[in-house]
């Protein structure tokens, strides 16, 4: 005998037999029942879900011809009469499967025009199963709309489709719609064990369910796979034969890669990554796992045990709940985005292999780094400033809780977007009073002149206030508790009185400022820029430059020449 692919065997005979598709099968079973049946179908959704059997399923409801069924359309037929084995075996006459990906054009939807009004040869109702249809072309539907609105009592159309929005409105409107929806994991595996139990055939659990989470939703795709799995099993089905013949890689040795990455043991990832390259997994396999590790562990620490009862054995459910204990899911999101943006490194890459590893060193380095607000709570306890960190970063998660010291954050290592400002070491020798700010100690300071008040706005890391004050703020004249200025246009009203707070933070006097008209005072950005230009003629004026720029026409003296 030849033999049948179980995706053909198991093919669903009555409504009763679809998987996940309740509320279709609710809504046909009332039709049938109430005799309101439409005269049009539409059944649209993904790959595998069932359209072409329903399709098939409705017709052989409305043309079985079991005498019980007492000659009218029933929503349980019978299977075994002339009618309902001529329609599984897609060779009825009354009963037309048309293909519209192969025709598409306005002669194919002619000649059905021309026919239907023919009554039927031995049918109750002539049933037309147009599969694609979204193939179809413009000419093609626009030829269809008169006879889809007002077709014969005796005619049924029946249309099936994965992309429902290329098909016209006008098309839908006229047709009962139904949206197969993606079948769970669950019921499919359900359906996977059913089967092996009927073909005899050993199996795991953990396989079927591995089976199930690759289908995507698409029971023909994992009946598809599960064929396979028979075969290359020689008869029974367990998870490392499925991970082997798939090229998938083992979810241990992901979440054992996973950890030595959390951990920052850059030699044990490397030889984790030989090891799983060696065993035949490319580089896309097994950044996919790892991606799919870090996902499961993700949704784990949301859903506890429930998110993978089903598909890990208790072992592994135990290993994935002891690493979603060590790491926050602040950290885990972030993981996510580095090692998706690899995924996208190695298709540019000369090597994918190297690619690959400087991608997982990368994240491991970066799991040494504190957490935004670990970083702001630091900063805000000072932690961070003047501090030499000496010791090595502990290879554990316990960074994650209290993260490693960064050293020498000092206000020198900060610029502003235009130029840095150079801090000047001599003005701490001004301190004269301590006093509490920020929960540390502070001292109070004298301020001498305007570099002093952008010293200390550097100091409290006001980086936004610092590029205002450069930008808009135009000093006329300074002394000792008074300051004089003009603004911008563009300064917002409230800049001078955030630059008065953050001196009374930090001065023991009481500051006065006097606004006075002035056009010819420049921002420090213009001053600087003009200071620039000056030098800038003072050098294009020399003649050696100009001797120079003779010889080497289009020459120029770049900033760095110049200190």
């Amino acid at each position: 005998m030849v033999y049948t692919v179980l995706a053909r065997k198991y093919r669903p005979q009555k409504l009763s037999d679809l998987v996940g598709q309740e509320t279709l099968v609710k809504v046909l079973t009332n039709s049938f029942k109430l005799n309101r049946i439409a005269h049009a179908f539409i059944l649209t959704g993904s790959r595998g879900v069932g359209k072409t059997s329903t399709a098939r399923i409705i017709a052989k409801g409305l043309n079985c011809e079991d005498p019980a069924k007492k000659n009218a359309p029933t929503i349980d037929p019978c299977g075994i009469c002339s009618s309902c084995t001529s329609i599984a075996e897609s060779r009825h006459i009354d009963v037309i499967e048309m293909d519209a990906a192969s025709r598409t054009g306005v002669s194919d939807v002619r000649e059905i025009i021309e026919n239907i009004d023919y009554k039927t040869v031995t049918a109750r109702f002539k049933v037309y199963i147009i599969d694609e249809v979204h193939m179809l072309s413009n000419s093609a539907f626009n030829a269809l709309l008169k006879t889809l609105e007002e077709p014969p009592e005796h005619v049924k159309f029946i249309f099936a489709t994965t992309e429902v929005t290329k098909i016209p409105t006008t098309v839908i409107s006229r047709c009962q719609r139904f949206d197969l929806t993606r079948i769970e994991a669950s019921k499919i595996s359900d359906q996977l064990e059913s089967i092996c139990n009927r073909e005899e055939i050993s199996f795991s659990r953990n396989a079927l369910s591995l089976i199930s989470n690759i289908a995507e939703g698409s029971l023909r795709d994992a009946l598809s796979i599960l064929d396979q799995a028979i075969v290359h099993g020689e008869g029974s089905i367990e998870l490392e034969s499925i991970t082997s013949m798939l090229g998938l890689v083992d979810q241990k040795g992901s979440l054992k890669l996973f950890e030595h990455i959390i951990d920052q043991e850059q030699e044990k990832i490397l030889e984790e990554l030989d090891h799983q390259y060696k065993n035949g997994f490319d580089s896309i396999a097994i950044l996919n796992g790892l991606m799919e590790t870090i996902s499961k562990l993700t949704i784990f620490k949301i859903r506890k045990e429930e998110s993978l009862e089903k598909s890990f054995s208790g072992e592994l459910i135990k290993s994935f709940s002891k690493v979603s204990k060590r790491i926050p899911t602040d950290i885990l999101s972030r993981c996510w985005q580095m090692v998706l943006k690899n995924h996208g490194e190695l298709k540019y890459a000369p090597d994918m292999f190297s690619a690959l590893q400087m991608g997982m060193l990368r994240l491991s380095f970066f799991c040494g780094l504190p957490g935004p607000f670990d970083l702001m709570k630091q900063i805000s306890d000072g932690k961070l400033i003047g501090e030499e960190a000496d010791t090595k970063p502990q290879h554990n998660l316990d960074i994650m809780q209290k993260p490693t010291e960064i050293s020498e954050l000092t206000p020198g290592n900060i610029g502003s977007p235009n130029e840095r400002l150079a801090t000047a070491p001599e003005r701490s020798a001004k301190r004269t009073e301590d006093f509490q700010f920020g929960g540390k100690e502070k001292k109070k300071i004298e301020i001498n002149d305007f570099d002093d008040v952008l010293s200390l706005i550097k100091e409290e890391r006001n980086l936004p206030l610092l590029v205002e004050i450069e930008n808009h703020f135009k000093l006329i004249s300074f002394k000792t508790g008074e300051i004089e200025f003009d603004l911008t246009q563009d300064a917002r009203s409230d800049l001078v009185s955030d630059i008065s707070k953050s001196i009374a933070k930090n001065s023991k006097l009481q500051w006065k400022f006097v606004r006075v008209t002035d056009n010819s005072a420049l921002t420090i950005v213009a001053n600087r820029t003009e200071t620039r230009n000056q030098q800038q003629r003072k050098i294009d004026s020399n003649l050696v430059v100009k001797e120079i720029k003779r010889i080497f026409p289009g020459a120029r003296i770049g900033k760095s020449t110049f200190h």
